[in-house]
């Protein structure tokens, strides 16, 4: 049986996650979803306030796992050298591949079918609304009901997100939103 991970995004600079080079890799952030998802799960990453502008609530990201492997083995594996962090500008400069255990979950996961769109997020569907309940605060202006991922077992919820993602385009579709346009080159 599939899970289905949701976790809100409070900034979305390219490196977490990391849409480059042909697969999305979660490497630097959200370590509970790092270590709990298996191969086959979704990850979403929805649009905080911020970065939705405040309007209806939006998807940054969405991928299925491929792939999971520790820190060493991403390293050194060759078709993630590019996703090594060089010089200042650009996808070079936003690398997750560290070659270090970041945010104390020695687990990297891998996506070949995702769908990134950044600074142009996608509003969740009204099927998929079962999503952001649980993140709303409980009074406006006040924190959000809990923190973390939401791991979504029902399996007519994880079948309702399947079609939806099995409709979308894939791969990297949009820059992130908190790029720094001065040393931005178009990396998607």
């Amino acid at each position: 049986m599939r899970t289905l991970f949701a976790y809100v995004m409070t900034d979305d600079k390219g490196s977490a996650p990391n849409p480059f080079h042909d697969l999305c890799t979660l490497a630097l952030c959200m370590p509970m979803t790092r270590g709990a998802a298996q191969v086959g799960d979704y990850v979403v990453g929805l649009a905080g306030t911020r970065l939705r502008k405040g309007g209806d609530w939006r998807f940054i990201y969405a991928m299925q796992v491929l792939e999971a492997m520790t820190f060493d083995e991403y390293w050194h594996d060759r078709r993630f050298r590019a996703k090594k962090p060089r010089g200042e500008s650009g996808i070079r400069a936003l690398g997750d591949n560290r070659g270090t255990v970041v945010a104390g979950t020695d687990r990297v996961l891998i996506g070949e079918k995702f769908a990134y769109w950044g600074r142009e997020p996608k509003p969740v569907p009204a099927s998929l609304q079962f999503l952001p309940p649980a993140f709303e605060p409980l009074e406006p202006g006040g924190w959000p009901r809990a923190c973390g991922h939401r791991r979504i077992t029902d399996p007519e919820k994880v079948e309702a997100f399947r079609k939806w993602f099995k409709g979308e385009a894939k791969g990297c579709l949009g820059d992130p939103t908190d790029m720094d346009e001065r040393k931005w080159r178009k990396g998607c």
